[in-house]
């Protein structure tokens, strides 16, 4: 077993530490700058346009903050732990790990164009999510082909779990399809109208999950015809 496999597989480990110092960090940062000038009631939800149609208290706005930036990474490395199959996380430690960072910086993003939101500026929410979820995806589809199985993360089908070759090809499939999807999110994001950025992101959201979902039970039903 070599250093950095032993490292991995350390249940808290030193890239472990670096994420939750960093998003400390970051959250006590924001927090730092922004607590006084944000007011009482946040605005925190948006409707597919753009435009505020929820708020919530601010102390419960830093509440949610810290439990997105600070709490999941540290939810999604017990799961590692408490999952049956958990033997099967070493062949992918190194992307669970990327996912754990690019879901932290997303969240990050998110929290601050919210914020600056709340405070009149004028940002272009809904570009930002479209554009920032197709990074996203299309950082995922590049490695979500070498995810094993597992019953947290990946494409978690009843056929694709009893069946290792059905993962696999699942996967395999799944990784194009994420990745192509993120790259239409991403482009839609600086070239398609207004209008159509929604459609688009619900479009390719959907084509991301039915697809691979669709496969994997034509793999699964062609295995029964046999």
């Amino acid at each position: 077993m070599t250093n950095a496999t032993r490292e991995s597989a350390k249940r808290w480990n030193r890239t472990d530490w670096l994420l939750l110092g960093f998003n400390a960090a970051v959250l006590l940062i924001v927090f730092a700058v922004f607590n006084r000038q944000l007011p009482a009631v946040v605005g925190s939800h948006y409707d597919i346009n753009g435009n505020q149609d929820g708020t919530m208290p601010k102390w419960g706005f830093w509440l949610l903050n810290a439990g997105l930036t600070v709490g999941l990474p540290i939810l999604l490395k017990a799961l590692r732990y408490a999952d049956p199959r958990k033997a099967n996380y070493e062949s992918f430690a190194g992307f669970f790990d990327l996912m754990r960072w690019v879901l932290s910086l997303f969240m990050q993003g998110i929290i601050l164009t919210v914020i600056l939101t709340n405070l009149d500026y004028q940002i272009p929410i809904i570009q930002i999510v479209l554009g920032g979820l197709g990074l996203l995806w299309m950082i995922i589809g590049n490695r979500l082909g070498q995810v094993r199985s597992n019953f947290f993360f990946g494409i978690r089908t009843p056929w694709a779990l009893m069946d290792e070759h059905n993962w696999k090809m699942t996967h395999r499939l799944g990784a194009k399809v994420w990745f192509v999807t993120g790259l239409v999110m991403f482009a839609a994001c600086w070239f398609a109208p207004l209008s159509w950025e929604v459609p688009i992101l619900l479009a390719c959201v959907l084509v991301s999950v039915a697809l691979p979902v669709l496969y994997s039970y034509v793999l699964f039903a062609r295995g029964q015809a046999r």
